[in-house]
């Protein structure tokens, strides 16, 4: 029984002559030398509850009162003195009325838990109280301090009660089967869902009780051969994702299953809506969206005709913004396949060096539109294996953020290194207006951008960091930027294989050339990829006279296609621009606009490509 009286200590009124005159000398040698043995608190009282003698621990302040403080009952004061109880039935009332039993010789033994506040806090102490043969009556009253028990005691019932108020108050359900099946536990808020009560279900099969949910029952069979089961499954309008685990003792025997099921109902229903928005984003607007800037394509190439200036703008900036939101579109699609697990990369054999001027040459005319300077600064480098267009994904929207964050006159620098052997770094560095540090853990969220005015203006959806962050992921690297305010901007990510590299240096990397493609059998050649095949030598090539024989050649190759009717308008509008470019290299005579026009017709060969192989 607890008593949770304030009690504080009182000393009596009398002397210390007075004390003398309660304890004579002769009664108290035989008790004190038992008394100082033991461990605890330890004391005499007589009949009337009066303290006659004390050892030393019980003389002594208690852990929560000051060092200096004086006993709590000092021999010569009334050991009930200042308690007040409230009544024969109230704790204290009781701990009064079997104390006063056993000094007026009407109970041999009692013990109680009492506790008392002190300046150091409230402590515990088990209390027992036995009656002493012999002439005169006197009580030995022990003491022992368990206040570390109860503090345990109170913290196990405040950590039960949290969890009992998680299980109650969240839409869960946990659950515990032994190895037969039955139900040893099952409790929840979320257990009205599934459509049982606990107290009727517990010591009942799992097999019995949810017979309508294979879904359990398989995931409950899993856990009993020892592996860990997440499914989910729809019960009535509600849908749960149910966890089963194998419960395992120390000596790896299995003692059943432990679970929890999870109303996940409202998050199927947004996930639901987000797989059919992004099947109309993928049907209803993509295609869509090709054509037009097929159609846009063409009217901007002359196939119509030549257009008036004004018209020529317009449809330029109609194309643009067409451009643009099938860039978005493909965002989308491209953070869909990340999220859901389906982004599949192709392992290649790739050249850092080839690899990054492949991302040059892509963002090469956007860089010219802005006006920004792309200055190479390649160190020799190791091969390493990873998906070729995915990582040029990477590196062009790198490249595409640095420009557009750029001033018109700025200088982008696209460096490469190998760090270590087998790892190589990409980094794009610019001149931009740089990036907070309170900013920098925003730049690779979902649909994140900068709060800065002058990085709203510029436009995007707050997605390529996100994808590219995913695709580094995936290829085991990571990915990171150094940033200051005012000093730009040095965006960077690490890839590599861990197997022995194979060093090539610059000079002796080759140019963009895409390996050919071996035809299945039965496989009709494609002559769309093949014009890319034979127009993807020309961009290393010298400019000689056999390679602008052969320009002109695929220039009328390109040409008869683009006229060719069945092809998709996509594909007839970058055969346009091909043939263009091809043009165009013919005319040039080696000097910078000769570098120009093969980046040009690197980036053109890229669309095309896609294009057709979207087509196939």
């Amino acid at each position: 029984m607890k008593s949770t009286s304030g009690e504080q200590a009182q000393a009596s009124d009398g002397s210390s002559d007075a004390t003398a005159q309660l304890t004579p000398a002769r009664s108290r040698p035989p008790f004190d030398e038992l008394l100082e043995a033991m461990p605890n608190r330890a004391a005499l009282l007589d009949r009337e509850g009066r303290v006659i003698s004390a050892n030393r621990a019980w003389l002594s302040p208690m852990a929560n009162e000051h060092p200096d403080a004086p006993a709590w009952r000092p021999v010569g004061s009334h050991y009930l003195a200042g308690i007040t109880p409230g009544g024969p039935n109230d704790e204290i009332g009781a701990f009064v009325a079997s104390m006063l039993e056993v000094l007026d010789g009407r109970r041999r033994r009692y013990e109680s838990e009492v506790s008392r506040d002190g300046p150091r806090g409230r402590s515990w102490f088990l209390i027992q109280v036995s009656a002493l043969e012999g002439p005169k009556r006197l009580a030995l009253v022990t003491e022992e301090d368990v206040s570390a028990r109860w503090r345990a005691q109170e913290a196990l019932i405040h950590s039960e009660n949290r969890l009992r108020t998680i299980i109650t108050g969240a839409p869960i359900v946990l659950f515990s089967i032994d190895p037969d099946g039955i139900l040893s536990l099952f409790d929840g808020l979320g257990a009205a869902g599934l459509g049982v009560s606990p107290e009727r279900v517990i010591g009942r099969s799992v097999f019995e009780v949810f017979a309508h949910v294979p879904q359990l029952l398989g995931a409950v069979r899993r856990a009993m051969t020892g592996e860990t089961t997440v499914t989910t499954a729809p019960i009535g309008r509600l849908t749960f994702e149910l966890r089963c685990s194998p419960a395992v003792t120390s000596e790896d025997r299995l003692e059943g299953v432990v679970g929890i099921a999870t109303d996940i109902t409202e998050r199927a229903r947004i996930e639901r809506l987000k797989n059919e928005f992004v099947s109309i984003v993928s049907h209803e607007l993509r295609t869509p969206l090709t054509s037009i800037r097929g159609s846009l394509g063409l009217l901007d190439g002359g196939v119509v005709g030549q257009l008036e200036p004004r018209t020529s703008s317009l449809v330029k900036i109609a194309l643009s913004n067409t451009e643009r939101l099938i860039r978005l579109v493909n965002d989308i699609l491209d953070l869909d396949k990340i999220e859901t697990g389906k982004l599949e990369l192709r392992s290649e054999t790739l050249d850092p060096v080839v690899l990054a001027n492949e991302a040059i040459a892509e963002i090469a005319g956007y860089a010219e539109e802005c006006g920004i300077t792309l200055v190479r600064e390649f160190e020799p480098a190791c091969e390493l294996r990873g998906d070729r267009d995915r990582l040029l994904q990477v590196l062009i929207n790198l490249l595409s953020n640095a420009i557009k964050f750029s001033k018109n006159g700025d200088t982008v620098h696209v460096e490469l290194a190998e760090i270590e052997s087998g790892t190589v770094r990409f980094s794009v560095r610019d001149e931009g207006p740089g990036i907070a540090e309170d900013q920098l853990p925003k730049l690779f969220r979902k649909f994140s951008q900068l709060d800065e005015s002058d990085t709203r203006s510029v436009g995007g959806s707050g997605l390529g960091l996100a994808i590219s962050k995913a695709i580094v992921d995936a290829h085991g690297g990571v990915i990171g930027v150094e940033s200051q305010p005012g000093a730009g901007s040095r965006f960077h990510f690490e890839v590599g294989e861990g197997d022995r590299p194979v060093r090539r240096f610059r000079a002796e990397s080759g140019p963009f050339r895409k390996p050919r493609r071996a035809l299945s059998e039965g496989q009709r050649s494609n002559p769309v990829l093949e014009l890319v095949e034979g127009a993807a030598g020309l961009i290393g090539a010298a400019a000689d006279v056999q390679s602008q024989d052969l320009a002109r050649e695929l220039h009328r190759q390109a040409t008869d296609l683009a006229r060719r009717r069945g092809l998709a308008v996509p594909v007839r509008s970058a055969l346009i621009r091909i043939a263009s470019s091809l043009a165009n290299f013919v005319t040039s005579s080696g000097n910078i606009a000769d570098h120009d026009q093969r980046q040009a017709l690197a980036e053109a060969l890229r669309t095309l490509e896609d294009e057709a192989q979207r087509s196939l």
